[in-house]
């Protein structure tokens, strides 16, 4: 009876072991995920933080939206105007086309967003913002519009590579001339380059 019950404590021994290993391989994917968006803003803030353009946007809506002293911080009845016109500078004497490729219009929605998901921020909400506090919601928001605007340009992207996908495929099908031209256009411009670059005047104009 021993011997017969020794196999199963060396199975539960095993079991146990293997969830132990599971769960720290889960901790670990967690902790690497966090470090790399971690990593990601960090990057970002180093380039704003080498950026002249950026550095008068935030100083620029600072100074117009901010109370007279003794204060001197924007009330949070004016933030919504002052990211607003902080992001109106930063596209300040930009061509409209890669403006609009890059950002978009703030909304409310945009900054209750980053007022929840900033931990510093949160404990801000209903206070007034010193100069310090607006430029951490610039940040914020400039990598959340930032980041949508990237979203939007990669599914153009994608489909610029359909639609050209589906242009040459009708070009073939032409009688007689179809195969020859879709050969030429295909080895003069292929798809993987024309695609992308349709998907891109799209995101521009659209």
């Amino acid at each position: 009876m021993a011997s017969a019950r020794q196999p199963e404590r060396k199975s539960s021994k095993s079991k146990g072991k293997q969830s132990v290993q599971d769960s720290m391989g889960t901790e670990k994917g967690l902790a690497e995920g966090s470090g790399s968006v971690s990593s990601w803003n960090e990057s970002v803030d180093r380039l704003l933080d080498a950026s002249p353009r950026y550095t008068s946007a935030v100083r620029a809506a600072y100074s117009r939206f901010c109370l007279p002293t003794p204060e001197s911080a924007i009330p949070p009845a004016l933030l919504l105007s002052a990211l607003q016109y902080f992001l109106q500078k930063i596209i300040e004497d930009l061509d409209v086309k890669a403006g609009k490729l890059c950002l978009r219009p703030v909304t409310q929605d945009d900054v209750d967003t980053i007022m929840e998901s900033d931990e510093t921020l949160a404990r801000k909400q209903g206070q007034l913002f010193d100069f310090g506090t607006f430029d951490l919601c610039a940040r914020c928001l400039l990598k959340r519009v930032a980041l949508d605007r990237g979203k939007r340009l990669g599914l153009f992207m994608l489909g610029g590579v359909i639609v050209v996908h589906m242009a040459k495929s009708t070009v073939k099908r032409i009688p007689f001339i179809g195969p020859p031209v879709s050969a030429f256009v295909n080895a003069l411009v292929p798809t993987t380059l024309m695609g992308p670059a349709v998907g891109v005047a799209g995101a521009m104009y659209l």
